[in-house]
């Protein structure tokens, strides 16, 4: 008989050196990429029954497609490692456990147990539009603990406050979208409030409540004889949905909407504007989401001063509704009784969720964090005979390929695959960037997609062309990742990028979403099974609540039976990985304290918006807040104290010191007004003082400078050498702007040659290292809004693309508060100058393409392009073929794009779809500019 080899080359052809080097019968690992037959690919799926029976009937021209995709781009895959369980005889099977349901899956009970489930019972007095929007948005029934929390007494009605948590995927968001549509139906005057920490979560939630209250409409009892008024002199009845957010142009005031979704810091800003105002009685209801974020001293505190301000100002006429939630709320007494407000904890997850631990290659069950720390301890104990090591419930087998080498690589990229595999999601969080990337990048190498059936491959590819059809260039990893199912998120992606494969993901189109730890606060994407790659971000652990958020983001109400979670650990992390688990979280506290310095800016703040103006109104205030409830009385008032002196010390507050009568000096206005704390306040103060004795007018470095945030935290790391070559690159005005601000050529010479870092020990060096900071972001936006693309911004200044593009985002809100503060100083001509600055950096454009920047689609690069190709007014778009703009649109690509056949139809498909949507804008924007004319006329 012929041997195995001589049969492969009678089958196949004359056998390669290749092909004898690869069937050697010596132990040694295999060369990585190394290629097989397809043969062999069929014959190691067939030893896998429990597979998808579809992945066995895609047709040839499906699997030769496939075949091609893989030769042109693609490196050979990898051989994903099987897991395997032990069995009764003491053997070994395959296990695929993702395809079964649990045996313990529990059941809800749904209307027909309990009608109070529906949201159509009278007991919850919705309208009928409002319950058909729920329906159309998948929401049928309630669960138990939505019911008996929203018939809480008093809170349907509006009478009683509410704080409340349940566990990530429990349908806590539900209670407070029916509590706020709810007031703001039956008190048509009224405004509502809703504070998210996260602009991604602020657009989420913008579509969601659109969605939920189209059609709605407000009560409305004005008649005029006993018959309603007509429509010409009714007002609105609909629901107005706003979003309000750093970066966002919108012309929409607080006072043109019914429901605002705000960022913590623009709902601060609104109530700080209605109560200076004196329309804070306009507003009837705030959300506070993620409530544990009260602890954050750089951004959450400032939900503590906005609901403080708001209780503080309660009477008997005007009552605001304060709801609070969250899934990590350990103290939720405590800010229940802040509040006022009733508290309820739910426990209940509609999913049933199974925890693993992964350590070794090897699967263990952990049923909760006792039983975890139980069995990290014996796994990481020296003493094997007193303490018996557990018996896994699975083991994954060890791979040839040194890529997968350590084992916990290996058990991601063997969970994933077999998830994926079995028709389901999987969500991995790795620690870093870079991570992330290559994690993605091994599960594609090893994820076969022959099993994928042609829509879902045609819809990858549509996919693929809408990211390379973004302005701002895509992720090169992508082209690699995409078709295979796979995708990777993080914040140095574009926004747009970000938003397309999260919404592949939540679609089925993407069967693994590899991301870092930010993902699981950021956006509300879960999945099937959960991997954690070790449980760290960047070298430090997560803390106990972001290991929850991450765990909590397994089971997918409406599409998964089942929850799994797997927690990958090396042997030097259990011990500590497993203290976590059993970690208590930490109380929310309040951020006025001492050595967070919040009350400083929480005294500012009443007194600037004219809301206390002698020492008992300064007295309620403090008494209204957290920090009164958590700290002693006579600390606090001492602190109080301290503070106010401070204020004065700073010529932010004046009076105070000889009688009971505070004011807020010019500078204090402005301060509060542009949202900024004290500290920085004084620092933008100084700034722009020394701008008006000697502005620099002829060029624009000046300006940019004092655009760019003095929030340095978050900054991209200044590169000394680029930094210089800036330098040198600048004119004779640019210069002397650098001068004026404090940067010295000299310093950063020397800092260039000799590898130093900037100290910032003293106040003086931290003021100086704001500066060189703030500079070095300053180049980078006076490149972005002279129409640099965002990818070789990114490359010049080495940071990734999505830093850049947050950077610009920063700016708009902060060059918004900018020119607030301007407007209150009186300083009209700098107020000009930021305004005219302001309204480039939106379109990151020169000054004579501001005007076709307005168009969608049209900014920067893309808006010169179309210039230097005739198309040089809104005018000319108006009246453009969609199909002539498609070859131009090509032009302002990232990359030159290589395309050819089915991924060239596509690519050129979408810059179609945008054309047209251009051409559409485009013509809108044109008819009202011709309808102010004729109104002129």
């Amino acid at each position: 008989m012929a041997a195995f080899w001589q049969q492969l080359a009678t089958s196949y052809g004359h056998k390669t050196s290749v092909d004898l080097a690869r069937r050697q019968t010596f132990n040694t690992t295999t060369t990585a990429g190394a290629k097989r037959t397809i043969d062999e690919v069929r014959n190691a799926q067939d030893d896998q029954p429990d597979l998808p029976i579809h992945r066995r009937t895609v047709s040839n021209s499906v699997q030769a497609h496939i075949q091609l995709e893989r030769a042109e781009h693609r490196p050979p895959r990898l051989q994903p490692s099987r897991i395997i369980s032990p069995v009764g005889n003491g053997t070994q099977a395959d296990a695929r456990s993702t395809a079964a349901p649990l045996a313990a899956t529990r059941s809800t009970p749904g209307p027909s147990q309990n009608p109070l489930l529906s949201l159509r019972h009278p007991r919850y007095a919705l309208p009928e539009r409002m319950v058909e929007n729920f329906e159309a948005l998948g929401v049928r029934a309630i669960y138990p603990w939505q019911s008996s929390c929203l018939l809480g007494k008093g809170l349907l009605t509006g009478e009683q406050n509410l704080v409340y948590t349940a566990p990530t995927g429990g349908g806590k968001s539900l209670v407070a979208d029916v509590l706020l549509l709810k007031r703001v139906i039956e008190n048509p005057t009224k405004r509502a409030i809703l504070v998210l920490p996260y602009v991604a979560l602020v657009q989420e939630k913008l579509r969601w409540l659109r969605a939920l209250a189209d059609g709605v409409f407000k009560h409305s009892d004005e008649v005029t004889d006993g018959s309603p008024l007509p429509s010409w002199r009714r007002p609105s009845t609909t629901i107005r949905v706003s979003g309000f957010f750093g970066g966002s142009r919108s012309n929409v005031n607080f006072s043109d909407c019914d429901v605002a979704l705000c960022t913590i810091e623009k709902a601060n800003l609104l109530v700080n504007t209605a109560i200076e105002e004196g329309k804070h009685g306009d507003i009837c209801m705030v959300v506070l989401d993620e409530l544990h974020m009260i602890n954050d001293e750089h951004r959450g505190y400032l939900m503590e001063l906005l609901a403080t301000k708001l209780m503080a100002l309660e009477t008997s006429d005007s009552k605001v509704q304060m709801v609070g939630m969250s899934a990590t709320l350990p103290n939720p007494q405590l800010l229940a009784q802040w509040l006022k407000a009733k508290f309820y904890v739910a426990k209940y997850r509609p999913i049933p969720v199974e925890e693993h631990l992964v350590y070794e290659n090897a699967i263990y069950p952990t049923a909760n964090a006792k039983e975890f720390s139980r069995t990290a301890s014996q796994l990481t104990t020296k003493d094997a005979i007193s303490t018996p090591r557990p018996k896994p419930q699975r083991t994954i087998q060890r791979s040839t390929h040194h890529e997968m080498g350590n084992p916990l690589t290996n058990a991601v990229v063997a969970l994933a695959v077999d998830t994926a595999l079995a028709g389901h999601g999987a969500l991995v969080f790795c620690s870093s960037r870079l991570g992330s990337e290559k994690t993605a990048l091994l599960i594609s190498d090893a994820l076969p997609t022959d099993h994928v059936d042609q829509d879902t491959l045609d819809k990858r590819q549509d996919l693929l062309a809408s990211l390379r059809a973004l302005p701002g260039g895509f992720e090169s990893s992508f082209s690699k990742t995409i078709s295979c199912g796979v995708a990777f998120h993080h914040a140095g992606l574009t926004t747009e990028e970000r938003d397309l494969v999260a919404e592949a993901y939540d679609k089925g189109v993407l069967k693994v979403m590899v991301a870092t730890c930010s993902l699981a606060a950021g956006i509300n994407l879960p999945a099937r099974r959960v991997i954690l790659n070790g449980a760290r971000m960047g070298r430090d652990l997560v803390g106990p609540a972001m290991l929850r958020q991450m765990r909590g983001r397994a089971g997918r109400k409406g599409k998964d039976e089942v929850g799994e979670t797997y927690l990958c650990c090396h042997k030097n992390d259990l011990e500590a990985v497993a203290a976590l688990l059993e970690a208590e979280l930490p109380p929310v506290e309040s951020c006025l304290t001492p050595e967070k310095q919040g009350i400083t800016r929480a005294l500012l703040e009443i007194i600037g918006t004219r809301m206390a103006s002698s020492k008992s109104s300064v007295d309620d205030y403090v008494r209204s807040s957290l920090l009164w409830r958590t700290m002693d009385h006579s600390q606090v008032l001492e602190m109080v104290e301290k503070a106010i002196d401070d204020l004065r010390a700073k010529q932010l507050i004046q009076g105070g010191q000889y009688d009971d009568c505070f004011e807020p000096t010019k500078v204090g206005m402005a301060v509060v007004a542009s949202g900024l704390g004290p500290e920085d306040g004084v620092f933008v103060h100084s700034e722009l003082r020394r701008a008006l004795e000697s502005f620099v007018m002829d060029g624009e470095m000046h300006i940019f400078y004092l655009f760019t945030p003095v929030q340095t935290a978050g900054l991209a790391e200044i590169s000394w050498l680029t930094f210089r070559n800036q330098l040198e690159g600048l004119d004779d005005s640019g210069m002397r702007a650098m001068r004026l601000v404090g940067v010295d050529p000299a310093f950063v010479n020397r800092l260039v040659n000799s590898g130093g870092e900037l100290k910032e020990n003293t106040a003086d060096e931290i003021r100086l290292a704001r500066v060189y900071r703030r500079t070095y972001s300053a180049f980078q936006l006076r490149d972005l809004c002279n129409e640099m693309p965002v990818h070789e911004v990114s490359l010049k200044y080495s940071v990734h693309r999505g830093q850049v593009q947050n950077l610009s985002q920063t700016c708009h809100g902060f060059a918004a508060g900018m020119i607030k503060f301007c407007e209150r100083m009186g300083w009209g001509m700098l107020r000009a100058v930021q305004e005219h600055m302001l309204d480039r950096l939106h379109a990151g454009a020169r000054e004579d393409l501001l005007e076709m920047a307005q168009v969608a689609f049209v900014k920067s690069r893309m808006a010169r392009i179309f210039w230097e190709n005739g198309f040089k007014s809104i005018r000319a778009l108006s009246e453009a073929d969609p199909q002539a703009l498609v070859p131009v649109m090509a032009q302002a690509q990232a990359r030159k794009l290589k395309l050819q056949g089915e991924a060239a139809t596509r690519f050129m498909a979408k810059l179609l779809s945008k054309a047209e949507v251009i051409v559409s804008s485009a013509n809108r924007l044109w008819m009202k500019q011709q309808m102010a004319q004729w109104e002129e006329e």
